[in-house]
């Protein structure tokens, strides 16, 4: 199996040669400076020393309150950040939240990290994964921290290292004993990747998801497992490889001003799967695996409703509702929440604005007024 120093520079290349962000990496190279924070479980020095970047360094969790943050585009916090001084969630907190910086946090970091500086948005769901390698399925194969990612591992090259029972849009993550499977709170996060086996046998599905905090562009990345996917194979290790150098050319690109088109890839004999949107992705089961199709919604118009707001000390309600639009119910939830009056189908306040551009009700079809 190729080392990573070969994998990141096939990954470079590709970018440069087939996907056509050649600027984007000359100014990732000139320009993007990651920091990695190590934890006992999770050893980012194996992958970002061989990123493409014009700083990328490694540091004990201890040392954390040395380093200038803002120094970095990207900062790199380790399964399971346990070690980090709490004396340094304020620090992790502004760079994030007051100066737009982002963070990628791995596994347990989800506890330890994400819960108590960002609460609200993701938690462990208290289960624990088993050691196991699942499938992946793409949700939203458009998304920057996605981009070329379908096309490449559609290569023949990595569809024969695949098992018979894995479609060519997936890959292989490697989940570790005890990895902690991820809950969605807040309709805000945006889940990118997701595994039907994590939700059949765990509980939930989300394998890599974000959420956007404060005023400034500050973004918190969170991923089950660990960014270097030792039993993952060759494809996982060249997805994951995509997906974090992705994360880099995003955050640059966007600093720096670069526009760009989505990659296409060259590869001409395959369909690109329709985007999927995010809010879509509760399934069961009995669905079908692929998370590449969004289920269909009732189109027919009948008539109008009113929206109304939801009186949530009424005996009518319960927190246990669904949210219509994401699937989620209100149990965390502490903002505005809205019913179609025709149908009963209650929404929080971000998804009936999402929702209201489709201009009917998710549940009933009926077109939506104030």
């Amino acid at each position: 199996m190729s080392s990573w120093k070969d994998l990141y520079s096939e990954v470079k290349q590709r970018k440069m040669e087939a996907l056509d962000k050649k600027d984007v990496v000359k100014a990732v190279e000139k320009h993007g400076r990651i920091l990695a924070v190590e934890g006992r479980y999770e050893k980012p020095k194996k992958v970002i020393d061989h990123m493409y970047a014009a700083k990328h360094i490694t540091i004990k969790p201890t040392d954390i309150m040395k380093y200038n943050l803002s120094d970095y585009d990207v900062v790199l916090i380790g399964c399971p950040g346990d070690k980090i001084p709490h004396s340094a969630f304020p620090k992790i907190s502004e760079y994030v939240s007051l100066k737009g910086g982002w963070i990628i946090t791995t596994d347990w970091a989800i506890k330890h990290i994400v819960e108590p500086i960002f609460p609200g948005y993701i938690r462990w769901n208290k289960e624990r994964t088993a050691d196991a390698v699942v499938a992946c399925q793409i949700l939203e194969p458009n998304h920057p921290f996605l981009d070329g990612v379908i096309s490449e591992i559609q290569q023949a090259k990595w569809q024969k290292g695949s098992s018979k029972n894995t479609k060519k849009t997936e890959f292989k993550w490697w989940l570790e004993n005890r990895s902690f499977p991820i809950q969605v709170l807040n309709p805000s996060v945006r889940v990118l990747i997701s595994s039907l086996r994590i939700q059949q046998k765990w509980g939930e599905a989300p394998v890599l998801c974000y959420f956007d905090h404060g005023k400034t562009g500050g973004r918190v990345i969170h991923l089950i497992s660990h960014t270097h996917l030792q039993k993952g194979g060759a494809k996982g290790k060249y997805a994951s490889a995509l997906i974090l150098t992705n994360i880099l050319d995003e955050k640059v690109s966007l600093k720096m001003g670069i526009s760009k088109k989505p990659a296409q890839g060259y590869i001409s004999n395959w369909e690109q799967p329709q985007p999927y949107s995010q809010q879509q992705q509760t399934v069961t089961p009995s669905q079908d695996s692929s998370f590449l199709t969004p289920s269909s919604t009732n189109t027919g118009l009948t008539g109008t409703s009113q929206i109304v707001e939801v009186d949530v000390n009424s005996s009518n309600f319960s927190f246990a509702n669904k949210c219509s639009y994401c699937g989620y119910d209100f149990g965390d939830y502490t903002g505005k929440i809205y019913m179609c009056q025709a149908c009963g189908t209650n929404y929080h306040e971000n998804c009936l604005n999402m929702q209201i551009n489709e201009g009917t009700c998710k549940n009933c079809g009926k077109i939506l007024l104030w």
